[in-house]
């Protein structure tokens, strides 16, 4: 191993006032120690530096220090997405056999590395976790900490029992054989990124051992907040859910990203927006390189970056424009994203992985609602990320296991090119609602599948609760219950009567006040109804719950109403029933 190299990966957040002089002393450490004690495990070491989003000077003190150190590999994430997420995208950079995780605050000191290395090497295991609750100093850990850390340590163990008592701890090193098996089964984003890396690696069987650290408390409250403790526990039960109820862990299959072909991201769009500069601008930020962008509005839009194609299309439906869009690309895979989304992570990467298998058609990612949107637009976005609210479809818009699917919406879909042609593209130009007869081709006419991947993420930007989202969900309810008769194949579902049955029951059951017994049950089902209601809401988080809850019910009755209006309908305007142009 004398030539390979050891990676140090280091998520900061608005760590603007320390991480200069944090930088220096992990690579005074990291120096020391490849000249002595490392010299026979490794040649080389490299400190992968991960800016999550901050908002103060980080990115810029990274840079500065990276210009003096040779040893420092700068990355920046434009938005915050979370200490889980920062780490994930270090680990796609990072070269090292062996890889450790330091806290950017430094509280546990980077002289540990040598500790952590010793007990990788004299144990032969394949990692090992920094613990506070083995040492035997606690002078300087605050009493608040230590009551959060032994309740969560407590409910892990009851949940998921683990050989190692202390997960939490952001001191620790891996090789790279596990991180490489384990980093791609994982679904946290943010709060319980250890407790599930921990969990996939003890359930693939790979060994882990702890080494005693001292904390040295830096006087940040950031972390231990009553918001972060509230979804740390959600993410723990799912991760509890994936791993002892699903097995999901166990059943991932492996994607090639050795693969690159050609992908054509093709964004409909009416006018020139914000939203568009910003879809665009991100995706011109994906770091794949063999990629074109053909953005489709009405009329000419100026002021692009070079390697943006503006085709003008006239005041066409989106369909049509993604006919066009598609006849025009280059690609091999054609990615859809609408004008209001955009991409994060290595969303171009992940994609192009899963048509390495030839049996794949398309693929579909999550459409996650960024956090930058307004409180009302976050309460659209938890209506639909809900149970109660998108019930076995709410996949599309949360974090969810890779499944194969039959029906997905083009606000994030990508097709294989030779798929798409074969199925003559969007033979309708239902708005919304084109998407249903493309894939019902795709996976029922062609035989190929639908993959939806996690991995293959878009935040997408909601309308106002008020201003919007009822307009999107009576279009969708009116297309949807007209597509019972026209593609029943994937729109004749019990899911999708449910919310006209319910509106039915809400608006009619007061009829049985007159038979006492029958209205006892209407008044327990609508009992029933709301705990359900309030237990999917509470997903949303305290802030978000009561608007959650009426959003929730006043969507479900607008729901129930259009799809009955769609269903009864004879046919949708003749715009619409047009076939699609290709």
């Amino acid at each position: 191993m004398s030539n390979a190299m050891i990676s140090i990966l280091l998520p900061a957040h608005n760590e603007g006032p320390r991480i200069f002089q944090n930088l220096q002393r992990v690579s005074a450490v990291a120096q020391a120690l490849l000249a002595n004690a490392w010299r026979a495990h490794a040649a080389a070491v490299e400190i992968v530096v991960i800016d999550d989003g901050s908002t103060d000077d980080t990115w810029a003190e990274i840079t500065r220090a990276a210009a003096i150190l040779p040893t420092v590999v700068p990355v920046q994430l434009v938005h915050n997405a979370g200490k889980g997420w920062a780490l994930r995208r270090g680990l796609q950079l990072a070269r090292g056999s062996w890889i450790f995780f330091i806290d950017a605050d430094l509280e546990i000191g980077p002289e540990h590395m040598a500790d952590l290395a010793d007990v990788l090497v004299n144990t032969g295991v394949d990692g090992v976790l920094g613990s506070k609750r083995a040492h035997d100093g606690h002078a300087h850990y605050p009493w608040y900490r230590r009551i959060v850390s032994a309740s969560y340590a407590r409910l892990t163990r009851t949940l998921i029992p683990l050989p190692v008592r202390d997960t939490q701890t952001g001191f620790k090193l891996f090789t790279r054989r596990v991180l490489d098996d384990v980093a791609p089964r994982m679904l946290v984003r943010r709060y319980a990124f250890d407790i599930e890396m921990i969990s996939i690696a003890h359930r693939l069987g790979y060994r882990l051992a702890q080494c005693p650290v001292q904390v040295e408390f830096s006087g940040k409250r950031g972390s231990v907040t009553i918001k972060n403790i509230y979804h740390m526990f959600l993410d723990t039960l799912a991760v509890f859910y994936r791993l002892r109820i699903l097995k999901y862990y166990d059943s991932w299959r492996h994607k090639d990203h050795s693969q690159k072909p050609r992908v054509s991201v093709v964004i409909a769009v009416k006018n020139d927006n914000p939203y568009l500069r910003q879809s665009v601008a991100a995706v011109l930020q994906q770091p794949y390189a063999n990629a074109e962008i053909l953005v489709l509005p009405d009329q000419p839009i100026s002021d692009f970056d070079p390697r943006v194609r503006v085709i003008p299309t006239g005041p066409e439906l989106p369909a049509i424009k993604r006919n066009i869009g598609a006849r025009e690309a280059t690609g091999e895979i054609i990615a859809f994203i609408d004008d209001d989304a955009y991409p994060y992570g290595s969303w171009l990467d992940e994609l192009a992985a899963n048509f390495a298998d030839a049996s794949v058609g398309a693929v579909g990612g999550p459409a996650v609602t960024p956090p930058e949107d307004t409180y009302w637009q976050q309460v659209s976005g938890a209506v639909y990320a809900s149970l109660a609210g998108s019930g076995a479809y709410r996949y599309r818009y949360v974090y969810d296991r890779r499944r194969d699917v039959d029906d997905y919406p083009t606000c994030n879909l990508a097709v294989r090119k030779a798929t798409f042609e074969a199925a003559l593209g969007f033979q309708s130009n239902y708005w919304p609602g084109e998407d249903t007869e493309l894939c019902l081709t795709i996976t029922k006419k062609l035989g190929a599948r639908i993959v939806y991947d996690p991995q293959v993420e878009v935040y997408h930007h909601r309308r106002s609760l008020w201003r919007g989202h009822f307009k999107q969900v009576t279009q969708y309810a009116l297309h949807r219950g007209y597509f019972v008769k026209k593609f029943p194949e994937t729109s004749r579902r019990f899911g999708y009567f449910v919310p006209s049955l319910f509106t039915l029951g809400v608006l009619l059951g007061w009829l049985s006040w007159w038979l006492h017994p029958l209205f006892y049950v209407y008044v327990g089902v609508l009992a029933v109804y709301f705990v359900f209601l309030a237990s999917s809401s509470f997903l949303a988080g305290p802030r978000f719950m009561p608007a959650t809850m009426l959003g929730t019910f006043l969507t479900h009755i607008a729901y129930g109403l259009w799809f009955l209006a769609g269903l009864l309908a004879p046919r949708l305007s003749r715009r619409e029933e047009q076939q699609g142009k290709t």
